[in-house]
C-alpha cells in the first residue's frame, strides 16, 4: 500500500460500482473480497456468455448490493440472472430508472443533450442511447451516492 494511504482513506468503508460488464465485475469482486463492504451493479448481467451464473448470483450475498437498471434496456437475461441473486434474499436492492436507456450510467447522459442541441444527434438517437430522463445527469450520481451513504454509514 502506498505510504500514507491508510491515513487518507477509511479502508473500513470501501464500496465499488461499475456499469455493464463493470457492474457485474463490481458485484462479483465484492463477493470475493472481504474488504469490499458494498457494491453497485449498474445494469450488468450476472453470468458468463454461456449462461453460467457468477457465484454471487448462484449463492447470494450478505453484503449490500444495488442492482440498478433502466426501462429501456431490459431483457430475459437480466431477469434470469438478477432474479437468481434476489432469490437468496439478503440486502440486495433492485431499482429501475424510467425513461432511461443503458448508456445513461455513463458520460453520454451529459453529452447527448449537447449533441442534440448542436444538431449532431437527433432526439430519437439520444433516446435510444440514454433515454429522455429529464434529470439524467443528476439521477445516477444521486442514486449511487445515496446507496453508498446509507450502506457504508457506521462501518
Amino acid at each position: 500500500m502506498p505510504r500514507g494511504l491508510d491515513r487518507a482513506l477509511d479502508l473500513r468503508r470501501v464500496g465499488v460500482y461499475g456499469h455493464s460488464a463493470g457492474g457485474a465485475t463490481a458485484a462479483q469482486t465484492m463477493h470475493e473480497d472481504h474488504r469490499i463492504r458494498v457494491a453497485a451493479n449498474l445494469e450488468g448481467y450476472l453470468d458468463l456468455a454461456d449462461g453460467t451464473l457468477y457465484p454471487i448470483a448462484e449463492h447470494g450475498t450478505r453484503k449490500p448490493l444495488l442492482l440498478a437498471g433502466t426501462d429501456g434496456f431490459h431483457d430475459a437475461r437480466f431477469e434470469r440472472t438478477w432474479s437468481a441473486l434476489l432469490s437468496h434474499g439478503g440486502p440486495v436492492r433492485r431499482t429501475q430508472l424510467r425513461r432511461a436507456n443503458h448508456w445513461i450510467f455513463t458520460d453520454y447522459a451529459a453529452f447527448a443533450p449537447q449533441l442534440v442541441a448542436a444538431g449532431l444527434m437527433t432526439p430519437a438517437e439520444r433516446a435510444k442511447l440514454v433515454g429522455d430522463h429529464p434529470h439524467a445527469v443528476a439521477a445516477v450520481p444521486a442514486l449511487v451516492r445515496g446507496f453508498f451513504d446509507r450502506t457504508l454509514r457506521g462501518h
